[in-house]
């Protein structure tokens, strides 16, 4: 086994350096071999004790005895040894551990589709093409619109005839930079020491072929997500990455697609025209998938058309109202609708908590905004329409919110994909998604309903939503 400039052989029991024997003792030599033989990772002083002292009982310092022996007879070599505080001791990375290097064989497996993307056709062929000049193509839109389908959808289109290797990674259970290091390393199939995670050492491990990494649901560490895949393009120019996430990386080389809800049926149509709806077929497809035997009567086609535009097309949630139809039938779910969203639940069980529950998704958005974004969200509410730049300062005028905060507050929410934004006229327009609206006037009534409560006791209530007084009524 070679260590830098070391070669340690375990069957001989000898350590050379430059071709030189260094001599150690029995319990020296034992203690390297240990460290060696972990591929870098850290031995604790426990572990060490049981395996150069099995069934003896010693003094704990005996290790520090032996180890401080080990650096002396390494010489020049002595920092190859690391005491990581308060957990033991390892080799350093820089010298001794190579990276075990991600092949197509060993990468995991991609995710098993759920069924076809109905409706998506030239949506796909076109990310496939914008993917293809791309370097980082990230997937942008509102939370149930279908990214991680559309993505997953790349991957298997991809994947037979694409000279990189595809992984994709799910970032929904990696709430921090490490950890969405390990789970790149983890669906790339590459062995990464615990206390080794770095976006420089998973750069060497991915830098022997191309690659296309499909990062999955980015929005909750955005940042880390950005810097990760900087650093890892430095290192390794021959990554690609498509990336889904609610906002842009708004990094360097980045292109931005976002994709859009269904299509939805007029009011005005034919029932035939109703059923060639992507957003009516999809609801028919997947009530037929709970219920085979559903075949929607005429008057249920023009419910579900209502229903398909309630929900602004979004497949998620197009879905979650077909689950409930076997319950609740088309016009009873039309009618719940108008109560709120907190029915809409019950997705697939193998899925995340975000793809169960739309009311869990929009919350997922709402809890990653800046207090202030979140406090102008809700005012929104109040537009059941498009709305201009100063039909907004109207409304908030009396938070207190400077100009400068305002515009930095909206684009906030437009970078979210919580609030739309259409420039084909002679000044820009907004608009809510009319379930971002009914969610955020929840909000709002809830927030009205712990404030009145709160002054009805003359003392605040712990849990109040924090929202300006303006927020409230």
């Amino acid at each position: 086994m070679k260590i830098g400039r070391i070669e340690l052989d375990m069957n001989a029991r000898r350590l050379r350096r430059d071709g030189q024997d260094i001599r150690l003792g029995s319990r020296a030599f034992d203690l390297l071999a240990t460290l060696a033989s972990a591929n870098g990772r850290v031995v604790s002083r426990s572990d060490l004790m049981s395996t150069v002292w099995p069934g003896t009982v010693v003094e704990d310092c005996n290790i520090d005895v032996n180890i401080s022996a080990l650096r002396k007879a390494l010489g020049d070599d002595r920092d190859l040894i690391v005491t990581v505080a308060r957990r033991g001791y390892r080799l350093a990375p820089s010298q001794d551990v190579q990276p075990k290097l991600g092949t197509a064989a060993s990468t995991r497996p991609l995710p098993r589709r759920v069924g076809n993307l109905i409706g998506r056709e030239v949506v796909v062929a076109k990310a496939a093409e914008v993917l293809a000049d791309s370097q980082v193509l990230t997937l942008t839109g509102i939370a149930g619109v279908g990214k991680s389908s559309l993505a997953l959808e790349l991957a298997y289109r991809i994947a037979p005839s694409c000279p990189a290797t595809v992984a994709f990674v799910d970032l929904a259970s990696a709430p921090t930079i490490d950890e969405v290091l390990s789970a790149i390393a983890y669906g790339c199939g590459i062995e990464m020491p615990e206390d080794i995670v770095s976006s420089e050492y998973l750069g060497a491990a991915l830098s022997n072929a191309p690659w296309l990494l499909i990062l999955d649901g980015a929005e909750h560490v955005i940042s880390a997500v950005a810097q990760i895949v900087e650093a890892l393009l430095t290192v390794s120019p021959g990554i690609q990455f498509l990336v889904t996430s609610r906002e842009p990386l708004k990094i360097r080389n980045e292109t931005v697609f976002r994709v859009d809800p269904l299509a939805v049926p007029k009011l005005t149509d034919r029932c035939d025209e109703m059923l060639n709806s992507p957003a009516v077929q999809l609801f028919v497809h997947h009530a037929q998938q709970m219920h085979p035997r559903f075949v929607p009567r005429i008057a249920e086609i023009a419910s579900i058309g209502k229903i398909c535009q309630r929900l602004d097309g979004i497949p998620l949630a197009i879905e979650l109202a077909a689950g409930r139809a076997e319950l609740l039938g088309v016009e009873g779910v039309q009618r719940l609708l108008s109560d709120g969203l907190s029915f809409l639940s019950g997705g697939y069980r193998t899925a995340t908590s975000r793809h169960r529950c739309l009311q869990a998704a929009l919350d997922v958005s709402f809890d990653l905004l800046s207090d202030s974004a979140q406090s102008l969200l809700v005012q929104l509410y109040r537009f059941a329409g498009p709305f201009n730049f100063d039909s907004l300062r109207g409304v908030v005028n009396d938070m207190a919110v400077t100009t400068r905060g305002l515009i930095e507050n909206i684009d906030e929410l437009v970078s979210k994909s919580l609030v739309n934004v259409c420039i084909d006229g002679p000044e820009p327009m907004y608009s809510l998604f009319e379930c971002i609206r009914t969610f955020v006037a929840e909000k709002f009534q809830c927030a009205s309903d712990e404030h009145a409560a709160g002054r009805a006791v003359q003392k605040p209530l712990a849990g109040d939503v924090a929202l300006p007084a303006s927020c409230l009524p």
